[in-house]
Protein backbone atom coordinates (compact mmCIF):
# COMPACT_ATOMS: atom_id res chain seq x y z
CA UNK A 1 0.00 0.00 0.00
CA UNK A 2 1.24 3.45 -0.77
CA UNK A 3 1.49 6.27 1.76
CA UNK A 4 -1.62 8.06 0.46
CA UNK A 5 -3.82 4.97 0.79
CA UNK A 6 -2.57 4.42 4.36
CA UNK A 7 -3.45 8.02 5.29
CA UNK A 8 -6.93 7.63 3.78
CA UNK A 9 -7.48 4.38 5.68
CA UNK A 10 -6.23 5.95 8.92
CA UNK A 11 -8.58 8.91 8.44
CA UNK A 12 -11.52 6.61 7.74
CA UNK A 13 -10.76 4.55 10.83
CA UNK A 14 -10.54 7.70 12.97
CA UNK A 15 -13.98 8.80 11.77
CA UNK A 16 -15.54 5.34 12.08
CA UNK A 17 -16.92 5.88 15.60
CA UNK A 18 -18.71 9.00 14.33
CA UNK A 19 -20.17 7.27 11.27
CA UNK A 20 -20.70 3.80 12.62
CA UNK A 21 -21.14 4.46 16.31
CA UNK A 22 -24.26 3.50 18.16
CA UNK A 23 -26.98 6.08 17.80
CA UNK A 24 -28.60 7.40 20.95
CA UNK A 25 -32.08 6.20 21.80
CA UNK A 26 -33.50 9.46 20.42
CA UNK A 27 -32.70 13.11 20.18
CA UNK A 28 -33.57 15.17 23.25
CA UNK A 29 -37.05 16.63 22.82
CA UNK A 30 -37.55 20.37 22.38
CA UNK A 31 -40.62 20.26 24.58
CA UNK A 32 -43.78 18.24 25.12
CA UNK A 33 -45.22 16.55 28.17
CA UNK A 34 -42.98 15.19 30.89
CA UNK A 35 -43.41 13.76 34.37
CA UNK A 36 -40.76 13.81 37.07
CA UNK A 37 -40.04 10.74 39.17
CA UNK A 38 -37.98 11.82 42.20
CA UNK A 39 -35.56 9.45 43.90
CA UNK A 40 -32.75 9.65 46.37
CA UNK A 41 -29.44 7.93 45.74
CA UNK A 42 -29.71 6.01 49.02
CA UNK A 43 -33.45 5.22 48.61
CA UNK A 44 -34.17 6.97 51.92
CA UNK A 45 -36.96 9.49 52.34
CA UNK A 46 -35.74 13.08 52.06
CA UNK A 47 -38.36 15.80 52.65
CA UNK A 48 -36.33 18.29 50.60
CA UNK A 49 -36.95 16.29 47.40
CA UNK A 50 -40.10 18.38 46.85
CA UNK A 51 -37.97 21.53 46.55
CA UNK A 52 -35.79 19.87 43.92
CA UNK A 53 -38.78 18.60 41.94
CA UNK A 54 -40.31 22.09 42.03
CA UNK A 55 -37.10 23.76 40.85
CA UNK A 56 -36.53 21.20 38.06
CA UNK A 57 -40.17 21.61 36.99
CA UNK A 58 -39.74 25.37 36.67
CA UNK A 59 -36.62 25.05 34.54
CA UNK A 60 -38.12 22.30 32.35
CA UNK A 61 -41.24 24.46 31.86
CA UNK A 62 -39.01 27.32 30.69
CA UNK A 63 -37.52 24.89 28.13
CA UNK A 64 -40.97 24.20 26.62
CA UNK A 65 -42.16 21.22 28.65
CA UNK A 66 -45.56 20.76 30.24
CA UNK A 67 -45.20 18.98 33.58
CA UNK A 68 -47.71 16.20 34.25
CA UNK A 69 -48.13 14.43 37.58
CA UNK A 70 -49.00 11.06 36.04
CA UNK A 71 -46.13 9.41 34.17
CA UNK A 72 -48.65 7.22 32.31
CA UNK A 73 -49.84 10.23 30.33
CA UNK A 74 -46.56 12.07 29.69
CA UNK A 75 -44.54 11.58 26.50
CA UNK A 76 -41.31 11.68 28.53
CA UNK A 77 -40.31 10.63 32.03
CA UNK A 78 -37.52 12.39 33.91
CA UNK A 79 -35.85 10.46 36.72
CA UNK A 80 -34.56 13.07 39.19
CA UNK A 81 -31.96 11.64 41.57
CA UNK A 82 -30.85 13.58 44.63
CA UNK A 83 -27.85 12.65 46.72
CA UNK A 84 -26.59 14.52 49.75
CA UNK A 85 -23.42 13.66 51.69
CA UNK A 86 -21.73 15.50 54.55
CA UNK A 87 -18.12 16.17 53.57
CA UNK A 88 -16.78 18.03 56.58
CA UNK A 89 -17.36 21.25 58.45
CA UNK A 90 -16.85 24.91 57.78
CA UNK A 91 -17.60 28.22 59.38
CA UNK A 92 -20.52 30.51 58.63
CA UNK A 93 -21.44 33.87 60.01
CA UNK A 94 -23.84 33.75 62.90
CA UNK A 95 -27.19 35.40 62.40
CA UNK A 96 -26.80 39.12 62.66
CA UNK A 97 -28.52 40.79 65.55
CA UNK A 98 -30.55 43.89 64.97
CA UNK A 99 -31.65 46.95 66.77
CA UNK A 100 -35.02 48.58 66.43
CA UNK A 101 -35.07 52.31 66.90
CA UNK A 102 -38.43 53.91 67.45
CA UNK A 103 -40.46 50.70 67.13
CA UNK A 104 -43.79 52.47 66.71
CA UNK A 105 -42.53 55.82 65.60
CA UNK A 106 -41.02 58.58 67.74
CA UNK A 107 -43.12 59.22 70.81
CA UNK A 108 -46.78 59.31 69.91
CA UNK A 109 -46.23 60.11 66.22
CA UNK A 110 -47.19 57.72 63.45
CA UNK A 111 -44.45 56.22 61.29
CA UNK A 112 -42.40 53.18 60.47
CA UNK A 113 -39.77 51.70 62.72
CA UNK A 114 -36.13 51.58 61.73
CA UNK A 115 -34.18 48.32 61.75
CA UNK A 116 -30.41 48.63 61.89
CA UNK A 117 -28.46 45.40 61.33
CA UNK A 118 -25.64 44.99 63.79
CA UNK A 119 -22.86 42.61 62.75
CA UNK A 120 -21.90 40.29 65.54
CA UNK A 121 -18.54 39.31 64.07
CA UNK A 122 -19.12 35.79 65.36
CA UNK A 123 -19.10 32.64 63.32
CA UNK A 124 -20.27 29.13 63.97
CA UNK A 125 -19.25 25.68 62.82
CA UNK A 126 -21.64 24.20 60.25
CA UNK A 127 -21.67 20.92 58.33
CA UNK A 128 -20.69 21.10 54.66
CA UNK A 129 -22.86 19.05 52.33
CA UNK A 130 -22.10 17.87 48.82
CA UNK A 131 -25.40 17.88 46.96
CA UNK A 132 -25.67 16.19 43.56
CA UNK A 133 -28.70 16.38 41.31
CA UNK A 134 -28.96 14.09 38.30
CA UNK A 135 -31.67 14.05 35.66
CA UNK A 136 -32.20 11.16 33.22
CA UNK A 137 -34.83 11.64 30.55
CA UNK A 138 -36.48 8.73 28.75
CA UNK A 139 -39.32 8.37 26.32
CA UNK A 140 -42.25 6.83 28.21
CA UNK A 141 -42.22 3.03 27.96
CA UNK A 142 -38.65 2.86 26.64
CA UNK A 143 -35.38 2.14 28.43
CA UNK A 144 -33.07 4.25 26.29
CA UNK A 145 -31.92 7.52 27.83
CA UNK A 146 -32.47 10.52 25.53
CA UNK A 147 -30.79 13.05 27.83
CA UNK A 148 -28.71 12.75 31.00
CA UNK A 149 -26.94 15.35 33.09
CA UNK A 150 -25.75 16.02 36.61
CA UNK A 151 -24.81 19.06 38.68
CA UNK A 152 -23.03 19.19 42.04
CA UNK A 153 -22.30 21.77 44.70
CA UNK A 154 -20.88 21.92 48.22
CA UNK A 155 -22.75 24.23 50.56
CA UNK A 156 -22.83 25.00 54.26
CA UNK A 157 -26.00 23.55 55.76
CA UNK A 158 -28.16 25.88 57.82
CA UNK A 159 -27.19 29.00 55.87
CA UNK A 160 -29.13 31.11 53.37
CA UNK A 161 -27.04 29.82 50.45
CA UNK A 162 -27.40 26.24 51.75
CA UNK A 163 -31.20 26.32 52.06
CA UNK A 164 -32.94 23.56 50.08
CA UNK A 165 -34.86 25.99 47.86
CA UNK A 166 -31.69 27.91 46.93
CA UNK A 167 -29.61 24.77 46.29
CA UNK A 168 -32.44 23.20 44.26
CA UNK A 169 -32.82 26.29 42.12
CA UNK A 170 -29.07 26.72 41.56
CA UNK A 171 -28.49 23.06 40.64
CA UNK A 172 -31.55 22.84 38.36
CA UNK A 173 -30.60 26.03 36.50
CA UNK A 174 -26.99 24.88 36.03
CA UNK A 175 -27.99 21.36 35.04
CA UNK A 176 -30.43 22.44 32.34
CA UNK A 177 -28.77 25.70 31.26
CA UNK A 178 -27.55 24.35 27.92
CA UNK A 179 -30.44 21.92 27.28
CA UNK A 180 -30.90 20.20 24.80
CA UNK A 181 -27.11 20.02 24.49
CA UNK A 182 -25.79 17.02 26.37
CA UNK A 183 -23.30 18.02 29.08
CA UNK A 184 -20.05 16.10 28.79
CA UNK A 185 -19.20 16.35 32.50
CA UNK A 186 -20.87 16.93 35.81
CA UNK A 187 -21.65 20.65 36.10
CA UNK A 188 -20.01 22.24 39.14
CA UNK A 189 -21.92 24.99 40.93
CA UNK A 190 -20.13 27.31 43.38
Amino acid sequence: MNKRAILIMAGAMALMPVWGGAASAADPPAGGTISIEPKTADCEYDPSVRSFVGAASEVLASKGFTILEDSGHAAYVAELILSRVEVGTGTAKASAGHSEAFPGGAGNSVGAGVVIPLPTGKSRIVPLQRVRLELRMRKRGENGIVWDGAAVTVRAAGTKKGADEVVASDLSEALLRSYPAQPEEVVGVP
